[in-house]
C-alpha cells in the first residue's frame, strides 16, 4: 500500500473531501479548520492531546486522540494510518515536525489517501539548518556565512574572524535558545548531540521577513509574505501583516520549483540594505502565515492542487494570535523600542485570529486549552512555549 507522491487529485467522488489535520492543539489548525470546512470539506482532527483547541469547533466532525509522535513515532503512524483507512481520508495535512515522522512512514498509508508532503530526504535537507544552506550554496544562492559545529573543541577551534553570528543547533524553532555570540565571547557548557549539531551562522543586520506558502509538485498555489514585529523573544511571531514583496517570491518560486517539493514551507529572511535578500532557515510544515488566509479565498484548491491562480491574503490583513500577545507581547523583548501604548496601540487595531461569529467556543475553551498546556509544561519539566510543542518536536534522531 505505497502512498507515492502525485497529483493530489482531489476527492473520490468529485464533490467535498475528507480531509485529516494533524496537531489539533495548534490555533493554525483551528484557522485552516474553518477555512476547509467552508470551502465545504469535512474535517477532522488528531492530536495526542486530550484538549486541544480545535476539539471545540464546529468546523470539526471528529477529534481522535494518538500517540505522542516524540515518544512513540510508530504507533503514531500506525494509529494515523487506521483513521485514513477507517474514515476514508483523502488528504491528511501535518502542520508541525509530526510532519517528519510521518515521511519516515509513507507506506503505511491506503493509496487513496495523500500526504500533503514531500519524501523524508528532501523534508530532512530543508529542516536541518545546516543542510539548508549547503542546499543553497550548491545551487549558487547567495547564503551568510556559516559553519557546522559537532562538539566544544569546533566551537572553541571556530575561527569567524570578528563576525558576530548566531549559534543555534540545526534540528530547533522559535522556542529554542539562540546565542548572539560575538567575537571572543564563545559559550561554555553547550549539550552537544550526535544527531543535532549546531550552526554557527553570521549575524546580518536588516529587514527581517518571515513567508508561508502551499506548494504543489514545484508550484507555488498559495503564498503570504510577513514582516516581523511582535514575536516571543524576537523569534515567533505574534502579528501578521500581509506585504508585496517580489524579490522574496520570485526567490520561494525558484527554490521549490527546483527541489519539486510538495506540501506547506516557510522561510525566514533578511533583507540587508548591503548584501540584499537573504535566508536564514526553512521551515516545511505549517507557519504562522495561514492565519492571514480568510474564508472564500481558495485556499482549499491549492492544498487539493486544483487552483489555477496564485491566492494570497488581502493587503489590508491584520492578524494576531491574542492569547500570545496578552502574555507576551507587551515585554521589551517581543518589539524593538515597546511601550505601553504603541502595544495597546497595535493591539486594538489588529483582529484577533481565535474570535469568530461563526465559531464561538473555541476562544471560550482557550483557558482549557492553555490549561492542558500548562499540564505539558510540568509533566516535561519545560517553559510553556516549549511545552507546546515539545511532544510532536523532531531533533534528527532516526525512528
Amino acid at each position: 500500500m505505497a502512498n507515492d507522491p502525485g497529483p493530489l487529485g482531489g476527492p473520490r467522488d468529485g464533490g467535498s473531501a475528507r480531509i485529516l489535520i494533524t496537531f489539533g492543539r495548534s490555533f493554525l489548525t483551528l484557522h485552516l479548520a474553518r477555512l476547509l470546512a467552508d470551502a465545504g470539506h469535512e474535517v477532522m482532527i488528531a492530536d495526542s492531546m486530550k484538549l486541544p483547541v480545535t476539539r471545540f469547533s464546529n468546523a470539526v466532525s471528529r477529534v481522535f486522540r494518538v500517540p505522542a509522535p516524540r515518544f512513540d513515532p510508530h504507533g503514531y503512524g500506525r494509529e494515523l494510518a487506521r483513521i485514513a483507512e477507517q474514515e476514508s481520508i483523502d488528504l491528511i495535512i501535518p502542520m508541525h515536525e509530526e510532519t517528519y515522522y510521518l515521511s519516515m512512514q509513507r507506506e503505511l498509508f491506503p493509496p487513496t489517501t495523500k500526504l500533503f508532503l514531500s519524501d523524508f530526504r528532501l523534508e530532512n535537507q530543508l529542516h536541518n539548518k545546516v543542510e539548508f544552506q549547503k542546499l543553497l550554496v550548491d545551487r549558487s544562492v547567495p547564503v551568510m556565512r556559516f559553519a557546522e559545529v559537532r562538539s566544544q573543541q569546533e566551537l572553541d577551534e571556530l575561527d569567524m574572524g570578528d563576525l558576530t553570528y548566531a549559534l543555534k543547533q540545526s534540528y530547533s524553532r522559535g522556542s529554542a535558545e539562540v546565542y548572539k555570540v560575538r567575537p571572543g565571547q564563545k559559550p561554555t557548557g553547550l549539550t552537544f548531540e550526535a544527531d543535532n549539531p549546531w550552526i554557527a551562522q553570521e549575524w546580518v543586520d536588516g529587514r527581517q521577513y518571515c513567508s508561508y506558502s502551499v506548494v504543489h509538485e514545484g508550484r507555488v498555489l498559495a503564498e503570504s509574505i510577513y514582516p516581523v514585529r511582535y514575536a516571543i523573544d524576537g523569534s515567533s511571531s505574534l502579528t501578521f501583516e500581509q506585504t508585496d514583496h517580489p524579490g522574496i517570491s520570485d526567490w520561494i518560486a525558484e527554490i521549490v520549483k527546483d527541489v519539486g517539493f510538495t506540501g506547506q514551507i516557510g522561510f525566514d529572511f533578511i533583507d540587508s540594505p548591503e548584501r540584499g535578500l537573504l535566508s536564514i532557515e526553512c521551515n516545511p510544515r505549517s507557519t504562522s502565515g495561514i492565519l492571514m488566509f480568510d474564508r472564500g479565498s481558495g485556499i482549499d484548491k491549492a492544498f487539493l492542487g486544483t487552483a489555477t491562480e496564485l491566492v494570497t491574503p488581502r493587503s489590508d490583513v491584520r492578524r494576531m494570535i491574542g492569547p500570545g500577545m496578552m502574555l507576551y507581547g507587551w515585554r521589551k523583548s517581543s518589539l524593538a523600542g515597546n511601550t505601553w501604548r504603541g502595544f495597546w496601540r497595535d493591539y486594538r487595531a489588529t483582529d484577533e485570529i481565535i474570535s469568530d461569529r461563526q465559531d464561538k467556543a473555541p476562544v471560550m475553551c482557550v483557558p482549557l486549552a492553555l490549561g492542558n498546556i500548562s499540564l505539558h509544561a510540568l509533566r516535561y519539566h519545560v517553559t510553556l512555549p516549549e511545552a507546546f510543542l515539545y511532544d510532536h518536536d523532531w531533533d534528527g534522531t532516526p525512528i
